[in-house]
Protein backbone atom coordinates (compact mmCIF):
# COMPACT_ATOMS: atom_id res chain seq x y z
CA UNK A 1 0.00 0.00 0.00
CA UNK A 2 1.24 3.50 -0.98
CA UNK A 3 1.94 5.88 1.95
CA UNK A 4 -0.09 9.05 1.49
CA UNK A 5 0.89 12.05 -0.51
CA UNK A 6 0.56 14.74 2.35
CA UNK A 7 1.60 12.81 5.44
CA UNK A 8 4.70 10.87 5.26
CA UNK A 9 5.90 12.41 2.75
CA UNK A 10 5.87 15.86 4.33
CA UNK A 11 10.05 15.83 4.45
CA UNK A 12 10.33 15.88 0.63
CA UNK A 13 7.40 18.23 0.09
CA UNK A 14 9.22 21.00 2.56
CA UNK A 15 12.53 20.21 1.40
CA UNK A 16 11.20 20.54 -2.15
CA UNK A 17 9.53 24.06 -1.29
CA UNK A 18 12.91 25.15 -0.09
CA UNK A 19 14.87 24.32 -3.01
CA UNK A 20 12.20 25.89 -5.07
CA UNK A 21 12.09 28.97 -3.34
CA UNK A 22 15.68 29.51 -3.72
CA UNK A 23 15.39 29.25 -7.71
CA UNK A 24 12.61 31.39 -7.69
CA UNK A 25 13.92 34.13 -9.80
CA UNK A 26 15.78 32.57 -12.25
CA UNK A 27 17.30 35.15 -14.81
CA UNK A 28 14.81 36.10 -17.63
CA UNK A 29 16.78 37.63 -20.09
CA UNK A 30 16.86 36.09 -23.64
CA UNK A 31 19.75 34.43 -24.52
CA UNK A 32 20.08 35.49 -28.22
CA UNK A 33 23.20 35.54 -30.65
CA UNK A 34 22.69 37.97 -33.61
CA UNK A 35 25.07 38.60 -37.10
CA UNK A 36 26.89 41.89 -37.52
CA UNK A 37 24.37 43.57 -38.78
CA UNK A 38 21.79 42.83 -36.89
CA UNK A 39 19.32 40.77 -39.86
CA UNK A 40 19.34 37.25 -38.75
CA UNK A 41 19.68 36.18 -35.08
CA UNK A 42 19.18 32.72 -33.08
CA UNK A 43 17.67 32.52 -30.04
CA UNK A 44 17.48 29.60 -27.26
CA UNK A 45 15.72 28.86 -24.63
CA UNK A 46 14.44 26.00 -21.76
CA UNK A 47 11.52 24.82 -20.24
CA UNK A 48 11.00 22.43 -17.42
CA UNK A 49 8.64 21.03 -15.27
CA UNK A 50 9.55 18.97 -12.04
CA UNK A 51 6.68 17.22 -10.90
CA UNK A 52 5.37 15.20 -7.64
CA UNK A 53 1.76 13.18 -7.96
CA UNK A 54 -0.17 10.88 -6.18
CA UNK A 55 -3.51 9.34 -7.95
CA UNK A 56 -5.89 6.53 -6.85
CA UNK A 57 -4.82 3.66 -9.51
CA UNK A 58 -8.17 1.89 -11.15
CA UNK A 59 -8.68 -1.11 -8.56
CA UNK A 60 -9.26 2.03 -5.93
CA UNK A 61 -6.79 -0.08 -3.92
CA UNK A 62 -3.57 1.12 -3.92
CA UNK A 63 -2.10 4.80 -5.06
CA UNK A 64 0.46 5.40 -7.66
CA UNK A 65 2.93 8.09 -6.44
CA UNK A 66 5.56 9.74 -8.72
CA UNK A 67 8.36 12.31 -8.99
CA UNK A 68 9.45 12.97 -12.17
CA UNK A 69 9.90 15.73 -15.35
CA UNK A 70 6.59 16.70 -16.68
CA UNK A 71 8.09 18.37 -19.33
CA UNK A 72 11.85 19.38 -19.98
CA UNK A 73 12.24 21.03 -23.50
CA UNK A 74 15.08 23.19 -25.07
CA UNK A 75 13.61 25.52 -27.27
CA UNK A 76 15.18 27.85 -30.45
CA UNK A 77 14.27 30.27 -33.07
CA UNK A 78 16.03 31.32 -36.04
CA UNK A 79 15.36 34.57 -37.52
CA UNK A 80 16.96 34.61 -41.31
CA UNK A 81 15.14 37.62 -42.84
CA UNK A 82 11.77 39.67 -41.79
CA UNK A 83 10.21 37.30 -43.75
CA UNK A 84 11.42 33.89 -42.78
CA UNK A 85 11.98 32.58 -39.52
CA UNK A 86 12.29 28.67 -37.85
CA UNK A 87 11.20 27.12 -34.35
CA UNK A 88 11.62 24.64 -33.00
CA UNK A 89 11.44 22.73 -29.39
CA UNK A 90 12.35 19.41 -28.26
CA UNK A 91 10.27 17.49 -25.39
CA UNK A 92 10.83 14.15 -23.26
CA UNK A 93 7.38 13.86 -21.70
CA UNK A 94 6.91 11.96 -18.53
CA UNK A 95 10.80 11.50 -18.40
CA UNK A 96 10.90 9.24 -15.11
CA UNK A 97 7.29 8.69 -14.87
CA UNK A 98 6.63 5.12 -13.23
CA UNK A 99 4.94 2.49 -15.69
CA UNK A 100 2.35 0.03 -14.76
CA UNK A 101 5.11 -2.88 -14.97
CA UNK A 102 6.98 -1.22 -12.34
CA UNK A 103 9.51 0.26 -14.68
CA UNK A 104 10.32 4.25 -15.22
CA UNK A 105 9.53 6.10 -18.84
CA UNK A 106 13.42 6.55 -19.92
CA UNK A 107 11.93 7.53 -23.60
CA UNK A 108 14.45 9.43 -25.30
CA UNK A 109 14.08 13.11 -26.46
CA UNK A 110 12.34 14.19 -29.82
CA UNK A 111 11.39 16.68 -32.06
CA UNK A 112 8.36 18.16 -30.46
CA UNK A 113 7.87 21.17 -32.86
CA UNK A 114 9.39 22.29 -35.90
CA UNK A 115 7.40 25.69 -37.71
CA UNK A 116 8.80 27.22 -40.46
CA UNK A 117 7.26 30.12 -41.29
CA UNK A 118 7.60 32.55 -44.56
CA UNK A 119 5.76 35.83 -43.93
CA UNK A 120 4.70 37.85 -47.11
CA UNK A 121 2.23 40.28 -45.14
CA UNK A 122 0.97 39.87 -41.66
CA UNK A 123 -2.03 39.15 -43.57
CA UNK A 124 -0.66 36.20 -45.01
CA UNK A 125 1.58 33.91 -44.15
CA UNK A 126 2.76 29.91 -44.41
CA UNK A 127 3.98 27.58 -42.16
CA UNK A 128 5.39 24.44 -42.52
CA UNK A 129 6.57 21.33 -41.22
CA UNK A 130 5.48 19.68 -37.90
CA UNK A 131 2.61 22.02 -36.58
CA UNK A 132 0.52 22.06 -33.55
CA UNK A 133 -3.09 22.14 -35.28
CA UNK A 134 -5.37 24.91 -35.12
CA UNK A 135 -8.09 23.42 -32.90
CA UNK A 136 -9.79 25.19 -29.89
CA UNK A 137 -7.87 27.31 -28.04
CA UNK A 138 -6.29 25.12 -25.22
CA UNK A 139 -4.83 23.07 -27.95
CA UNK A 140 -3.09 25.98 -29.68
CA UNK A 141 -1.46 27.30 -25.88
CA UNK A 142 1.62 26.96 -25.05
CA UNK A 143 2.43 24.81 -22.44
CA UNK A 144 4.33 27.45 -20.76
CA UNK A 145 2.10 30.37 -19.57
CA UNK A 146 -1.11 27.43 -18.91
CA UNK A 147 -3.02 28.94 -15.93
CA UNK A 148 -3.72 25.36 -14.54
CA UNK A 149 -0.80 22.58 -14.05
CA UNK A 150 -1.68 21.42 -17.27
CA UNK A 151 -4.04 21.37 -20.78
CA UNK A 152 -7.27 19.75 -20.11
CA UNK A 153 -7.19 16.08 -19.86
CA UNK A 154 -9.55 15.59 -23.12
CA UNK A 155 -7.83 18.63 -25.41
CA UNK A 156 -5.23 16.14 -27.31
CA UNK A 157 -7.68 12.88 -27.13
CA UNK A 158 -7.39 12.75 -31.33
CA UNK A 159 -3.70 12.84 -31.27
CA UNK A 160 -2.91 9.02 -30.88
CA UNK A 161 -5.86 7.85 -33.14
CA UNK A 162 -4.91 10.21 -35.62
CA UNK A 163 -1.36 8.99 -35.60
CA UNK A 164 -0.09 12.55 -34.24
CA UNK A 165 1.89 13.63 -31.70
CA UNK A 166 0.48 15.81 -28.84
CA UNK A 167 -1.78 17.24 -31.15
CA UNK A 168 1.22 17.96 -33.86
CA UNK A 169 0.75 16.61 -37.83
CA UNK A 170 3.12 17.24 -40.44
CA UNK A 171 1.89 19.84 -43.00
CA UNK A 172 1.21 22.92 -44.39
CA UNK A 173 -0.92 25.92 -43.13
CA UNK A 174 -2.02 29.23 -44.37
CA UNK A 175 -2.03 32.00 -41.68
CA UNK A 176 -3.08 35.63 -41.21
CA UNK A 177 -4.61 38.60 -39.39
CA UNK A 178 -6.86 40.81 -40.66
CA UNK A 179 -9.11 43.88 -39.56
CA UNK A 180 -6.77 45.24 -38.21
CA UNK A 181 -5.19 41.85 -36.54
CA UNK A 182 -9.14 41.38 -34.96
CA UNK A 183 -9.44 38.32 -37.02
CA UNK A 184 -7.15 35.42 -37.32
CA UNK A 185 -7.56 32.64 -39.98
CA UNK A 186 -5.73 29.33 -40.04
CA UNK A 187 -6.25 26.71 -43.16
CA UNK A 188 -3.87 23.80 -43.75
CA UNK A 189 -3.02 20.49 -44.78
CA UNK A 190 -1.86 17.83 -42.97
CA UNK A 191 -0.70 14.02 -43.32
CA UNK A 192 -3.26 12.74 -40.74
CA UNK A 193 -3.54 8.71 -40.73
CA UNK A 194 -2.43 7.35 -43.75
CA UNK A 195 -3.51 3.85 -43.94
CA UNK A 196 -2.58 0.63 -45.21
CA UNK A 197 -0.11 1.96 -48.67
CA UNK A 198 -0.59 5.19 -47.49
CA UNK A 199 -3.63 5.26 -49.65
CA UNK A 200 -6.16 7.86 -47.50
CA UNK A 201 -6.93 11.54 -48.29
CA UNK A 202 -4.94 14.03 -46.33
CA UNK A 203 -6.20 15.58 -43.34
CA UNK A 204 -7.46 19.21 -43.36
CA UNK A 205 -8.26 21.93 -40.34
CA UNK A 206 -8.77 25.40 -40.21
CA UNK A 207 -9.64 27.77 -37.80
CA UNK A 208 -11.28 31.49 -37.49
CA UNK A 209 -11.07 33.69 -34.26
CA UNK A 210 -12.29 37.19 -33.57
CA UNK A 211 -10.35 39.20 -31.11
CA UNK A 212 -13.32 42.16 -29.39
CA UNK A 213 -9.84 43.47 -27.80
CA UNK A 214 -6.18 42.20 -27.25
CA UNK A 215 -5.42 40.15 -30.44
CA UNK A 216 -2.48 37.50 -30.23
CA UNK A 217 -0.43 37.62 -33.40
CA UNK A 218 1.62 34.57 -32.46
CA UNK A 219 2.01 31.13 -33.62
CA UNK A 220 0.94 29.48 -29.60
CA UNK A 221 -1.58 31.46 -27.96
CA UNK A 222 -0.77 32.50 -24.44
CA UNK A 223 -3.00 31.56 -20.90
CA UNK A 224 -2.88 33.69 -18.64
CA UNK A 225 -0.83 37.46 -18.81
CA UNK A 226 -1.31 37.83 -14.63
CA UNK A 227 -3.31 40.46 -14.79
CA UNK A 228 -1.27 42.95 -17.50
CA UNK A 229 -3.04 42.08 -21.06
CA UNK A 230 -6.84 42.63 -21.81
CA UNK A 231 -7.72 39.80 -24.40
CA UNK A 232 -11.30 39.07 -25.46
CA UNK A 233 -11.71 36.01 -28.51
CA UNK A 234 -13.98 33.51 -29.76
CA UNK A 235 -12.49 31.28 -31.83
CA UNK A 236 -14.27 28.19 -34.06
CA UNK A 237 -12.46 25.25 -35.92
CA UNK A 238 -12.66 21.59 -38.11
CA UNK A 239 -10.39 19.23 -38.33
CA UNK A 240 -11.47 16.58 -41.11
CA UNK A 241 -10.24 13.65 -42.85
CA UNK A 242 -11.28 10.82 -45.29
CA UNK A 243 -10.05 7.12 -45.33
CA UNK A 244 -10.42 4.26 -47.15
CA UNK A 245 -12.26 0.91 -45.65
CA UNK A 246 -11.00 -2.10 -46.17
CA UNK A 247 -14.43 -3.55 -47.13
CA UNK A 248 -14.54 -0.60 -49.29
CA UNK A 249 -15.88 2.13 -49.76
CA UNK A 250 -14.84 5.86 -47.30
CA UNK A 251 -15.45 7.19 -44.01
CA UNK A 252 -14.70 10.52 -42.50
CA UNK A 253 -13.36 11.63 -39.13
CA UNK A 254 -14.99 14.67 -38.01
CA UNK A 255 -13.80 17.20 -35.71
CA UNK A 256 -15.18 20.53 -34.48
CA UNK A 257 -14.52 23.04 -32.04
CA UNK A 258 -15.76 26.52 -30.21
CA UNK A 259 -13.83 28.26 -27.73
CA UNK A 260 -14.02 31.36 -25.76
CA UNK A 261 -10.75 33.42 -23.63
CA UNK A 262 -11.31 36.20 -21.60
CA UNK A 263 -8.17 37.70 -19.53
CA UNK A 264 -9.07 40.63 -17.76
CA UNK A 265 -6.49 42.90 -15.65
CA UNK A 266 -8.21 44.51 -12.85
CA UNK A 267 -7.17 47.61 -10.57
CA UNK A 268 -4.42 47.35 -8.20
CA UNK A 269 -2.19 44.74 -10.52
CA UNK A 270 -4.98 41.65 -10.15
CA UNK A 271 -6.52 39.98 -13.20
CA UNK A 272 -9.21 37.00 -13.49
CA UNK A 273 -8.82 34.90 -16.67
CA UNK A 274 -11.89 32.81 -17.73
CA UNK A 275 -11.17 29.54 -20.82
CA UNK A 276 -13.94 27.67 -22.12
CA UNK A 277 -13.56 24.99 -24.42
CA UNK A 278 -15.92 22.61 -26.51
CA UNK A 279 -14.88 19.81 -28.87
CA UNK A 280 -17.54 17.53 -31.08
CA UNK A 281 -15.68 14.38 -32.50
CA UNK A 282 -16.33 11.49 -33.99
CA UNK A 283 -14.17 8.88 -35.82
CA UNK A 284 -16.90 6.72 -37.17
CA UNK A 285 -15.78 3.60 -38.70
CA UNK A 286 -12.89 5.56 -39.96
CA UNK A 287 -10.60 5.75 -36.78
CA UNK A 288 -12.26 3.37 -34.39
CA UNK A 289 -10.14 4.00 -31.46
CA UNK A 290 -11.93 7.56 -31.68
CA UNK A 291 -15.58 7.39 -30.55
CA UNK A 292 -18.02 9.62 -31.28
CA UNK A 293 -18.03 12.16 -28.10
CA UNK A 294 -18.74 15.79 -27.13
CA UNK A 295 -16.08 17.21 -24.70
CA UNK A 296 -16.04 20.57 -22.59
CA UNK A 297 -13.59 21.89 -20.74
CA UNK A 298 -13.53 25.19 -17.97
CA UNK A 299 -11.25 27.00 -15.89
CA UNK A 300 -10.81 30.02 -14.45
CA UNK A 301 -8.32 31.84 -12.37
CA UNK A 302 -8.37 35.09 -10.12
CA UNK A 303 -4.32 36.54 -9.80
CA UNK A 304 -4.14 38.40 -6.48
CA UNK A 305 -0.66 40.91 -7.43
CA UNK A 306 0.21 41.39 -3.77
CA UNK A 307 0.91 37.80 -2.93
CA UNK A 308 1.74 36.97 -6.57
CA UNK A 309 -0.37 33.63 -5.80
CA UNK A 310 -3.71 32.74 -8.03
CA UNK A 311 -6.37 30.35 -6.94
CA UNK A 312 -8.29 28.44 -9.89
CA UNK A 313 -10.27 25.46 -10.71
CA UNK A 314 -10.97 23.58 -13.74
CA UNK A 315 -13.77 21.38 -14.83
CA UNK A 316 -13.57 18.70 -17.80
CA UNK A 317 -16.06 16.48 -19.72
CA UNK A 318 -15.46 13.55 -21.72
CA UNK A 319 -19.45 12.25 -23.28
CA UNK A 320 -19.66 9.47 -25.49
CA UNK A 321 -22.27 8.91 -28.03
CA UNK A 322 -22.30 5.27 -27.14
CA UNK A 323 -24.15 3.67 -23.24
CA UNK A 324 -21.40 1.73 -23.00
CA UNK A 325 -19.04 3.41 -22.36
CA UNK A 326 -18.44 5.50 -19.50
CA UNK A 327 -18.55 9.05 -19.56
CA UNK A 328 -16.07 10.97 -17.10
CA UNK A 329 -15.83 14.23 -15.53
CA UNK A 330 -13.01 15.93 -14.09
CA UNK A 331 -12.64 18.55 -11.29
CA UNK A 332 -9.39 20.45 -10.22
CA UNK A 333 -9.22 22.78 -7.74
CA UNK A 334 -5.56 24.64 -7.56
CA UNK A 335 -3.20 27.40 -5.90
CA UNK A 336 -0.29 28.78 -8.32
CA UNK A 337 2.30 30.93 -6.68
CA UNK A 338 4.06 33.02 -9.51
CA UNK A 339 7.32 33.81 -7.96
CA UNK A 340 8.64 34.95 -11.32
CA UNK A 341 5.92 35.33 -13.67
CA UNK A 342 6.14 32.12 -16.21
CA UNK A 343 9.48 32.07 -15.73
CA UNK A 344 9.15 30.36 -11.96
CA UNK A 345 5.92 29.45 -10.24
CA UNK A 346 4.82 26.74 -8.10
CA UNK A 347 1.53 25.23 -8.51
CA UNK A 348 -0.36 22.56 -6.37
CA UNK A 349 -3.42 21.00 -7.80
CA UNK A 350 -6.17 18.68 -6.13
CA UNK A 351 -8.00 16.84 -8.71
CA UNK A 352 -11.68 14.72 -8.44
CA UNK A 353 -12.43 12.06 -10.70
CA UNK A 354 -15.79 10.86 -11.70
CA UNK A 355 -16.50 8.14 -14.17
CA UNK A 356 -19.94 6.75 -14.84
CA UNK A 357 -20.79 3.32 -12.71
CA UNK A 358 -17.28 3.91 -11.18
CA UNK A 359 -15.78 5.04 -7.62
CA UNK A 360 -14.58 8.00 -7.77
CA UNK A 361 -10.87 8.69 -7.85
CA UNK A 362 -8.63 11.70 -6.54
CA UNK A 363 -5.09 13.31 -8.38
CA UNK A 364 -2.98 15.70 -6.09
CA UNK A 365 0.35 17.13 -7.31
CA UNK A 366 3.08 19.67 -6.64
CA UNK A 367 4.55 21.12 -9.92
CA UNK A 368 7.95 23.43 -10.72
CA UNK A 369 8.36 25.50 -13.59
CA UNK A 370 10.94 27.23 -14.68
CA UNK A 371 11.18 28.40 -17.93
CA UNK A 372 13.17 31.41 -20.05
CA UNK A 373 13.11 32.44 -23.60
Amino acid sequence: MASHFWGSRRVVLLISAALLLSLSRPATAQLQFSSADGKQSFKIGILGQLQLEEIDNTDNKTKADNIFLRRIRLLGNFTFSKQLTVFFDTDAPNLGKGNPDGSKNNADMFIQDFIVTYAFSKQFQLDGGMLLMAQTYNHNQSAASLLAIDYGPYTFIESVPTTSRTGRDYGVQARGYLADDHLEYRAGVFQGARGVNDTNAFRYAGRLAYYVFGPETTYFYRGTSLGKTQTLSIGGSFDRQNGDLVSGGSATYKNYGADLFWDQPIAGGNGFTLQGDYNSVDGDVFIKTLPKQKNTMIEAGFYLAGAKIMPYVQWARQDFNLTTLLDEKRTQGGLAFWFNGHNSNLKLAYTSIDRDRSKKRSQLQVQYQVFAF
